[in-house]
């Protein structure tokens, strides 16, 4: 249950020491000597491109592996064994996971009491069990039907049955990873709300985001770390955003203007014309984008923008519509006819539907023309190697080979691979879900400069994007979907966070 509360402030204690950790995998060294303090009580962001050793770090101080060298204290007492249920027992530290670990087919009640189930393991009491969790939930301020079956409900309300969870079995520390890389803005506040609940209860927190206005409005302190090294440490009143990237990427990114909205002539052909389109989610829709054109889309979750762009793609099947690439017309599509048109998509689930998660690097990047690079049916792995090796130096993918598995590679190095695959194929079209999800802020300065440099080409480019400081910062115009259809377009200049939300709500009027 939540600690008692009372009127004095929490002393300031340290809730966490880090000293001298180091981490190494074979001669590769993820974590070098990082030594830092987490105050008991409050909110720390742990910040870095990705790379940069934090996932690593999270798993230490989670159990999940143990350090090659250095030692890790909680509330005065050193953690000896590195496992998850020990650490979580003993010393009372829990992580909440980009990837949910959860049981689909059981109740919300008994994910959250699992392991701590009133009566046994074997007989539970189920009344007992209803119970307790419906006051936890309730002191959490979460309204959450404790009977509910977990497979039925959305992601952010999973995610908050993580956190009550570790409520549940006496967390003291807590580590969010990346918590609200999946959620929409009014998700996202569900789950500061819940934050500000347990700071306000004596919870200590680890926060891991690429997002900057959600560190600098969340935490009290920031750490950085840059190749495996903690290299910056501060109060948030100390640093400035610019500063914190500064420390990560380890130099100066500058003022990052975005997109130059230039204009694109009138009577430029479209490279890409739908034209009534109907599909899973998606009804009616018609756009056009000319060469050199960057066109967001946007919406909510519900929208249909996700499977509008899977629809033109050829990934899945459409109802009624048609679409045109350079002037001609593209029926029956399916996605090889599509990379054979030079249409090229990039997914919005990377592992899921992206990645060749048992092929190398090089495979992964030459997965769409590996019939360049074959003889009688043999694969030339050395061409192969030496022309993934060009598109990932020219995406920057951090890769000691390219011939290592992709899985091995951060994730936003993964993201560079999979965008690499992409320039493979020479495309005339661009299709790019979430092309930054996931991905530090010197890595997201990369893909949009590449993007740009792509539109300056003569390339079509369709981004959508749930995050709409993207969408302004990228795009040349923005398509706003409600419930299937295009709620309004809007040129990007003159574009808002709050005229996108009202048209993505219904609140506002349609736009040409």
């Amino acid at each position: 249950m939540l600690p008692s509360q009372s009127g004095e402030a929490p002393p300031r204690e340290v809730a966490v020491r880090i000293e001298g950790v180091t981490r190494s995998f074979g001669p590769v060294k993820a974590l070098d000597d990082v030594s830092f303090d987490i105050t008991a009580g409050e909110i720390t962001a742990l910040l870095g491109e990705n790379g940069a050793g934090k996932s690593t770090l999270l798993k230490i101080l989670a159990g999940l592996q143990p350090p090659s060298g250095g030692s890790i204290t909680v509330f005065g007492e050193q953690i000896s064994s590195y496992d998850p249920n020990t650490v979580l027992t003993k010393h009372s530290v829990a992580i909440v996971p980009q990837e949910l670990s959860l049981l689909p087919d059981r109740t919300v009640a008994e994910n959250i009491l699992v392991g701590v189930e009133p009566g046994s393991r074997l007989f539970p009491a189920k009344r007992r069990m209803q119970e307790r969790a419906s006051d936890l939930l309730g002191e959490l301020g979460l309204d959450i039907d404790p009977s509910a079956g977990l497979r039925g409900l959305d992601l952010a309300i999973q995610q908050l049955v993580v956190v009550a969870r570790a409520v549940a079995r006496g967390c003291r520390v807590l580590i969010l990873d990346e918590p609200t890389a999946m959620l929409t803005p009014a998700e996202s506040d569900r789950l500061f709300d819940l934050m500000g609940r347990l700071k306000q209860a004596g919870t200590t927190m680890v926060y891991v985001s690429h997002r900057m206005p959600e560190v600098f409005a969340l935490c009290d302190r920031v750490e950085v770390l840059r190749d495996g090294r903690h290299v910056g440490s501060w109060r948030r009143d100390e640093v400035t955003p610019e500063r914190a990237v500064a420390a990560m990427v380890g130099r100066e990114l500058g003022h990052f203007a975005g997109r130059e909205h230039a204009a694109t002539a009138a009577d430029v052909a479209p490279a890409l014309v739908v034209d009534g389109l109907s599909g899973p989610r998606h009804d009616n829709v018609s756009f056009d984008v000319r060469p050199g054109e960057i066109v967001g889309v946007a919406g909510l979750p519900d929208s249909g923008r996700v499977e509008l762009l899977a629809n033109i793609f050829g990934a899945v099947p459409g109802r009624r519509g048609t679409v045109s690439i350079l002037g001609e017309a593209y029926d029956a599509r399916t996605p090889a006819k599509s990379v054979r048109r030079r249409l090229g998509f990039l997914p919005g689930e990377r592992r899921a539907q992206g990645l060749l998660t048992t092929m190398s690097v090089a495979e992964n990047i030459g997965a769409l023309v590996t019939g360049r690079f074959s003889r009688a049916g043999l694969l030339r792995r050395r061409h192969l190697d030496a022309y993934a090796g060009t598109l990932a130096k020219r995406m920057h993918v951090k890769t000691a080979a390219t011939s290592q598995p992709i899985t091995s590679l951060s994730g936003g190095n993964q993201q560079k691979a999979l965008l690499a695959r992409l320039l493979a194929i020479d495309p005339k079209v661009l299709m790019l879900d979430e092309p930054t999800r996931g991905v530090d802020v010197g890595a997201k300065v990369e893909i949009y400069e590449e993007m740009f440099q792509l539109a300056d080409r003569g390339i079509a480019i369709v981004c959508s994007s749930s995050d709409l400081p993207e969408l302004l910062t990228a795009t040349d115009r923005i398509i706003v979907m409600s419930q299937g259809r295009v709620a309004g377009i809007l040129e990007t200049a003159q574009a808002t966070e709050e005229s996108i939300m009202a048209l993505a709500t219904g609140a506002g009027s349609e736009a040409a």
